[in-house]
């Protein structure tokens, strides 16, 4: 089992809004609308802060964007349920990487507490070239001895369901994330776990799993379908 870090096991969502806003508004003079970069927050920070009209934004990002998360990371908590899910995972004998754009220097500052003890192997930013290319999802199965159509892959982004898929591993939307339902059902992703219990389910198979959705004027009508 592989899994995003940030959204999927660790809500940092207002750490990374707050640091982004926090960097931008160094560069800018005045900080950004805080709203406008939380809907930005599920692309790379460089990628954001270009997005808010910050010039040389790879060297702003470099020059500042780590003193700021430092001062917001505190804020980052484990997604509720999740280290129970990934518990049963273990004790259910299957081997778990995480596979992230975090860069590896900052995982110190985020409270993992004791999933570092249920996970197998972690592939930072540096160690390939990052999502949505299939490369960092290649490097965690061959750590974990793994053949990609026996993996699965939970992310809650477009560029991880795409890379989930460029990898050839099933690749399963995290709805709780940083994007919704609708972005990961865009990107194609093989199934949409709603909470942290559905990892135990599709491991175990004592459940379904939201296969697709239909939408319309009166809301969203879900649909499920028996975990492979």
């Amino acid at each position: 089992m592989l899994y995003d870090l940030d959204g999927v096991i660790v809500d940092s969502k207002s750490t990374v809004v707050e640091t982004l806003c926090e960097v931008a508004g160094i560069a800018l003079g005045t900080l950004p609308p805080p709203e406008k970069v939380r809907r930005l927050a599920y692309l790379p920070p460089v990628q954001v802060l270009a997005e808010l009209g910050v010039a040389d934004a790879a060297k702003v990002f470099d020059a500042h964007f780590d003193t700021a998360y430092a001062g917001h990371a505190r804020k980052s908590r484990l997604v509720a349920g999740m280290t129970a899910a990934m518990w049963r995972v273990r004790m259910s004998g299957r081997r778990q990487a995480i596979v992230t754009m975090q860069r590896r220097h900052r995982l110190n500052l985020l409270p993992l507490g004791e999933v570092r003890d249920l996970i197998d192997t972690i592939v930072c930013f540096e160690d390939a070239t990052p999502k949505p290319a299939p490369d960092p999802l290649w490097l965690a199965l061959d750590r974990l001895q793994i053949a990609p159509d026996q993996a699965c892959f939970i992310g809650d982004t477009a560029s991880d369901i795409r890379a989930g898929r460029a990898a050839g591993v099933t690749a399963y939307g995290a709805a709780w994330g940083y994007q919704d339902a609708a972005a990961l059902v865009a990107a194609s992703a093989d199934g949409l776990l709603t909470e942290p219990a559905d990892v135990v389910g599709l491991v175990l198979g004592e459940r379904s799993v939201t296969v697709g959705y239909d939408s319309s004027a009166t809301g969203m009508t879900v649909r499920s379908g028996s975990s492979p």
